[in-house]
């Protein structure tokens, strides 16, 4: 990573390092400055480590421009300042902006932002320029909200955000960020808060889901391989499932659970009933999208009520381990994006072993989060359970 040299006048760090045996992959970064090196992060290696470093106390860190960073295209960005007009391709970016305490520079955004009302009321701005579907943004709406950064996925459509990115007059910067795979998440928004001089604000955040994240992979750590559950996951489309290098891989790996089709080729692979019927999981999981079903805007669970019973019923499903001992779920994605995938991880940790995670509250960690994002006392907006059926022992 590279970045003009900040100015650090206040920054601790406490290192706490567990030893286990786990296989998976987690990101980890370090930015150095003219004062020292900063490591800030939780890092989860294929061999036996996991190193947690937690920002305890940070105050004054001030960057001083330009600024160059490498996107998640590996892309090099030189920033001269402070953006001012932002476009974000979707609502996943939004919102870590949001957390970041920078809503107010956005200008454009896709239409799953714009036509949720609670995200809009978050913003100072209202005329915020609609671009679209994020996965065919309009360039002309784009530039009509006259943006000096737009901020594209780095894993999805990128040859339709590559065509976009070369029709852009040069003064507009372009930056690619995924913000949804744990991998690299909280690099990712190290390097925004460099960009957007909230240097202090994102190692803020880094250490409080870092440290969670690492609490419960540490416990899921501990279960034994032979007593982990084998899990289905299936994405917002039907039977899509989560395959090596989708980030919900990423997650319910995390949370200790074993994908059943973590043999895949493709990240979201398209699977057939048989195919699960085949794998016999022991527990199957559905995820929505906050289209689908958001519980800060709805009066009952009633619509995952309905996706439960379609799973279920499926022909042939009845001989479905996860299925016959009453271990299906289905839950929403609302607003659990960037570091909210943190509650993400719990939330399967919780399902998958709601022993071993009993004294753990979802439910917090989940308002803690929209606290984050600037939500005033979200418990009074968002009263419905995010999944159904209940986490069991509650949330």
């Amino acid at each position: 990573m590279k970045s003009g040299a900040p100015t650090l006048k206040s920054l601790l760090l406490v290192v706490v390092t567990i030893v286990l045996t786990l296989t998976a992959s987690y990101g980890y970064f370090t930015h150095t400055t003219p004062t020292g090196t900063i490591t800030a992060s939780t890092v989860v290696t294929s061999t036996t480590s996991i190193t947690t470093t937690t920002t305890v106390t940070v105050s004054e860190f001030k960057v001083r421009y330009p600024v160059t960073i490498i996107d998640s295209a590996g892309r090099n960005v030189t920033f001269d300042r402070e953006p001012q007009r932002v476009v974000v391709i979707s609502s996943t970016q939004a919102i870590v902006l949001l957390a970041l305490g920078v809503g107010d520079k956005i200008v454009g955004a896709d239409d799953t932002f714009i036509q949720d009302p609670l995200l809009m009321s978050l913003l100072p701005r209202k005329d915020i320029v609609s671009t679209g579907k994020f996965s065919a943004p309009s360039i002309e709406a784009i530039l009509s909200a006259k943006p000096d950064l737009v901020i594209f996925y780095a894993s999805f459509y990128r040859s339709v955000y590559d065509e976009i990115a070369s029709k852009l007059p040069p003064d507009i910067k372009v930056v690619y960020l995924d913000l949804y795979k744990l991998s690299t998440v909280f690099e990712e928004i190290y390097k925004l808060g460099l960009v957007f001089d909230r240097v202090d604000r994102a190692l803020e955040i880094i250490s409080r889901w870092s440290s969670r994240l690492a609490n419960i992979v540490a416990k899921t750590a501990e279960i034994r391989p032979t007593e982990k559950v084998r899990v289905f996951f299936e994405g917002y489309t039907e039977l899509a499932a989560a395959g090596p290098g989708s980030g919900w891989h990423q997650a319910l790996t995390l949370a200790g659970g074993i994908n059943v089709f973590g043999d895949a080729s493709q990240a979201y692979p398209k699977i057939s009933p048989e195919a699960v019927i085949e794998r016999n999981p022991d527990v199957i999981i559905k995820i929505v999208s906050s289209t689908t079903f958001n519980p800060c805007r709805a009066n009952s669970t009633k619509t995952l009520e309905d996706i439960y019973r379609v799973i279920v019923s499926r022909p042939g499903w009845s001989e479905i381990s996860a299925v016959k001992n009453g271990r299906v779920y289905v839950y929403s994605a609302a607003y659990l994006n960037g570091p909210g995938y943190v509650a993400q991880v719990a939330l399967l940790a919780k399902l998958f072993y709601p022993q071993q995670f009993r004294d753990l509250d979802v439910t917090q960690w989940i308002y803690d989060w929209l606290a984050d994002m600037g939500f005033r006392e979200p418990w009074s907006i968002c009263r419905v359970s995010w999944v159904y059926p209940e986490i069991p022992g509650g949330a």
